[in-house]
């Protein structure tokens, strides 16, 4: 068996295929081991590999567009579809990776546990991977990762001497259009702020992307559900979105223009 840069592999682990939009396809004895306090750990971060890989589907060469495996020589290798990976920034593969990398490295530990469990004669409670994760916990757990990643970011800053610059001026609730509300999302991009409106939920997220040593980047991506299908819902959202659009990117040309 040989993965997506033709290397001989040991154990697949995991790879994301192509749907309609990215299916993740787990090893099935891995599968069958999982526990469930690992499983939860997992899907925050399979959730973030498949909308940075949302983002490149049209560009894959290959049905399969990311897999990891443990190869003959027993390294992890995580591979993008053939030719994928000179369309991203650097930073956003580098975390693209990371996270590829947690994930394998949660796997191995479902690995090993069950190992020690089998020499010890333990007997394993197949635990049913749930398919259909809640939205409202995936978000709060991605804002977690945010906020830990920010966390070592300023850490790495602050022992490299760097001077720590605030993404964006505090914005305050009246500062926003009205039932709107801001929180921190996760996007290997960059510093993310999610919006959301009380009545027409996720509005769409503000990235802000380092391209140099002194700049920054403000990209802003609306949201595309279902509803949208639904005009008048769809034309209000995006109304709504491009009021925040407006006011945030005024608060961003003033802290970068100091």
């Amino acid at each position: 068996m040989k993965n997506l840069a033709g290397n001989d592999v040991s154990i697949f682990l995991f790879r994301f295929e192509l749907s309609n939009g990215i299916n993740f396809v787990l090893n099935e004895s891995i599968a069958e081991d999982m526990y469930p306090e690992i499983d939860e750990k997992m899907k925050p971060l399979v959730h973030a590999c498949c909308e940075t890989l949302l983002r490149y589907k049209h560009l894959s060469v290959s049905n399969i567009i990311m897999d990891g495996n443990f190869l003959v020589t027993g390294e992890f290798e995580v591979m993008l579809s053939k030719g994928l990976g000179i369309h991203f920034a650097y930073n956003e593969k580098q975390r693209l990776f990371q996270d590829a990398k947690l994930i394998a490295d949660l796997l191995g530990e479902v690995m090993d546990r069950r190992t020690q469990e089998m020499k010890q004669g333990k007997q394993h409670s197949p635990h049913i991977i749930n398919h259909t994760p809640n939205p409202k916990k995936i978000k709060k757990e991605l804002e977690q990762l945010e906020n830990a990643r920010l966390l070592e970011d300023k850490l790495r800053w602050i022992a490299e001497g760097q001077q720590i610059r605030p993404g964006l001026k505090q914005l305050r609730p009246d500062d926003l259009p009205l039932d709107v509300t801001a929180s921190r999302g996760y996007d290997h991009r960059g510093l993310c702020y999610v919006f959301e409106h009380k009545k027409y939920g996720e509005l769409g997220r503000i990235v802000l992307i380092k391209v140099g040593e002194q700049e920054m980047l403000m990209q802003a991506d609306l949201c595309i559900g279902q509803e949208m299908q639904e005009f008048a819902i769809a034309k209000k959202k995006k109304e709504i979105f491009e009021k925040v659009v407006s006011t945030v990117s005024a608060c961003f040309n003033c802290n970068h223009q100091k």
